[in-house]
């Protein structure tokens, strides 16, 4: 009966002692909602008198955790502002900004972990007074 115990004490202590050696590493934590991510700006030519600037913030919404986020835009005294959702898959990427060819022109895109390749994935632009945003690449992951 003693080693029936002692057999059953041992088992159960084998059980707890126990733990998977293939768990994961923890996520990085997405950014809380309303950090800015990413900005660029660069100074407005044509309107020397009233020194104006041209400004794009890329900012985690509310839904950052399915890749969602706002983009602000400021040329002068004119706002616009959008959203774009990262691709799925990607949703834990981090979105960076880099300029364009064209003036007034910039490119929001993200790094994958271990690969310092600049994916381009939406576009924002503006010419007095217009700004433009849009999707310009799909991923899939």
């Amino acid at each position: 009966m003693k080693k029936n115990v002692l057999y059953l004490v041992l088992m159960v202590f084998g059980f707890i002692g126990c733990e998977s050696s293939n768990k994961s590493a923890p996520a990085a934590p997405f950014p809380k909602p309303g950090t800015t991510m990413d900005s660029a700006s660069e100074p407005v030519t044509e309107d020397a008198l009233n020194k104006f600037m041209f400004t794009v913030k890329v900012i985690a919404d509310s839904s950052v955790s399915k890749g969602v986020y706002d983009v602000d835009v400021d040329f002068g005294p004119n706002f616009a502002e959008g959203q774009f959702t990262l691709p799925k898959g990607g949703e834990h990427f981090k979105p960076a900004i880099r300029k364009a060819s064209e003036r007034y022109t910039y490119i929001i895109g993200f790094h994958i972990p271990g690969d310092t390749t600049f994916y381009d994935y939406f576009e924002v632009t503006s010419n007095r007074g217009q700004t433009k945003m849009q999707y310009i690449k799909a991923y899939t992951f």
